[in-house]
C-alpha cells in the first residue's frame, strides 16, 4: 500500500439521493487531493452506476445494522487490507458496523477514526446500545444547527464537544455539466418564466402540493414547470401527471426524469421550487440553486431558514400551504427584477458562507485531527 491517506465512505442507502450525491462529490474532491477513497455499500445497481466513473473501488456488504456481525467481520477484513485512516459513515446503523470492525482490526494495528455525518432532522435514540455507540464515535457532523438541536432533544450520552455543524455545499463541477437547453428543446418563449423542481418525486417533497398551488393561480398565467427527478412509486408519478394535465392551458409541465448535472439545469431556471412537507436537514437542491444564482421558493420547515434568507435570497412558505406557495410563485413570476436581485444575493451568500472549499476544509479538519 502507498502512503496516501485512505478514507472509507459507507453509503447509507441502496438508492441514489442527496446523501449519496454528497458522498460522491466529497470523494471526488478527496481523490483530487491525492487521497485514496474506498466505497462500501449494499448490493445496488444504482450505487454502482453512479460511482462507476469516480475511480474508487466499490466493495459490497449486507450492512443490515447493529446486529449484523457478518458485515462487521467483512469490513474488518477490508480495513486490514486497505488500512484506512478514516471511516466516514452516513447513518447511525452503519456506525455500529464500523465500530465493531475497528475493534476487530485493532488486533492487526489498524484503528481508523470513525466520523459520522447526520443528514436527517430526527431525535436521537437513547437505548443502551446506541449510548455505547455514541461514546465511541470520534466526531459527528450535523448538516444544520436544527439537525443537531433536534438530535440532542432526546440524547445526552453523546459528548457535544465531539460534534460540529457543517452545512451542505456543492462543488463547481455540479454547474459545469452539459444539459439540454430547456427553452430551445421545449419551445419556451423568452418571456415565459421557467420553474424547476429537483429531487425525488415522492409525497414528502410536496410535488402534489406544488401542482395544486399552480392550479390555484387560475387561467391567464403562463409558465413552464419542470420536474427533474425520479419516482419510486409509479402510481404517485401517474397521479402527478394527471394533475399536470388538468392545469390551465398556459401552464406547461414536463417530467425530465433523472438529470445528472442539476446545477447546470438550475442556471436556466427563473425560480427553484422546493415545497417539502417534511423537515429537511439541509436541502442540497437549495444550495445548488444558490450556487447557480437562482431565486428559491421553499418551505420554511426544517433547516431551510438556515440556508434561505427570507425576502433576500428567496421566499419561504409554510409546508403544505398551497395558497401561500401559489402567492410566492406568482410574486416572483410577476417581477423579473426581484428574481434577478434575489438570485444575485443567493449567489453572493453561497460564495461567502457555503462555498465548497469551506465545506471541504471543515471535513479535512475532522479527518486529520
Amino acid at each position: 500500500m502507498s502512503d496516501k491517506k485512505t478514507i472509507f465512505q459507507i453509503f447509507a442507502s441502496a438508492t441514489w439521493g442527496g446523501g449519496e450525491q454528497f458522498v460522491a462529490d466529497l470523494s471526488r474532491r478527496l481523490m483530487a487531493d491525492d487521497r485514496r477513497v474506498v466505497f462500501v455499500a449494499r448490493r445496488s445497481r444504482s450505487i454502482a452506476e453512479h460511482t462507476a466513473g469516480i475511480g474508487a473501488p466499490l466493495r459490497r456488504l449486507p450492512l443490515k445494522g447493529a446486529f449484523d456481525l457478518f458485515s462487521a467481520v467483512r469490513l474488518a477484513r477490508l480495513m486490514i487490507r486497505y488500512r484506512p485512516d478514516v471511516v466516514h459513515v452516513h447513518h447511525f446503523k452503519d456506525a455500529f458496523t464500523a465500530l465493531y470492525a475497528r475493534a476487530l482490526s485493532r488486533l492487526f494495528g489498524v484503528r481508523p477514526r470513525i466520523v459520522l455525518t447526520r443528514h436527517l432532522v430526527r431525535p436521537g435514540k437513547g437505548g443502551w446500545l446506541h449510548r455505547w455507540m455514541y461514546r465511541r464515535l470520534d466526531r459527528v457532523a450535523f448538516v444544520s444547527e436544527l439537525a443537531r438541536r433536534t438530535f440532542f432533544s432526546s440524547v445526552s450520552s453523546l459528548d457535544r464537544t465531539r460534534t460540529t455543524v457543517i452545512p451542505n455545499s456543492s462543488p463547481a463541477t455540479r454547474t459545469e455539466g452539459q444539459v439540454s437547453d430547456l427553452r430551445s428543446v421545449y419551445g419556451i418563449a423568452a418571456d415565459v418564466p421557467v420553474l424547476l423542481f429537483c429531487g425525488r418525486l415522492v409525497p414528502e417533497k410536496g410535488c402534489d402540493v406544488l401542482l395544486r398551488a399552480c392550479a390555484r393561480m387560475g387561467e391567464g398565467r403562463r409558465f413552464a414547470l419542470f420536474f427533474a427527478g425520479t419516482a419510486a412509486d409509479a402510481g404517485y408519478l401517474a397521479a402527478l401527471r394527471a394533475q399536470a394535465v388538468g392545469l390551465p392551458s398556459g401552464m406547461r409541465v414536463e417530467f425530465l426524469g433523472f438529470v445528472q448535472h442539476v446545477g447546470a439545469l438550475l442556471a436556466q431556471a427563473d425560480v427553484c421550487v422546493q415545497p417539502s412537507v417534511v423537515a429537511e436537514a439541509g436541502s442540497l437542491t437549495v444550495i445548488e440553486a444558490m450556487q447557480a444564482g437562482c431565486a428559491v421558493v421553499a418551505s420554511d420547515n426544517g433547516s431551510q431558514p438556515e440556508y434561505v434568507e427570507a425576502g433576500h435570497t428567496g421566499l419561504l412558505v409554510p409546508p403544505g400551504d398551497e395558497e401561500a406557495l401559489a402567492d410566492a410563485l406568482a410574486r416572483l413570476m410577476d417581477d423579473a427584477e426581484l428574481r434577478r436581485t434575489m438570485g444575485e444575493a443567493a449567489r453572493r451568500r453561497f460564495d461567502e458562507e457555503f462555498s465548497y472549499e469551506r465545506f471541504y476544509a471543515k471535513y479535512l479538519a475532522l479527518y486529520d485531527e
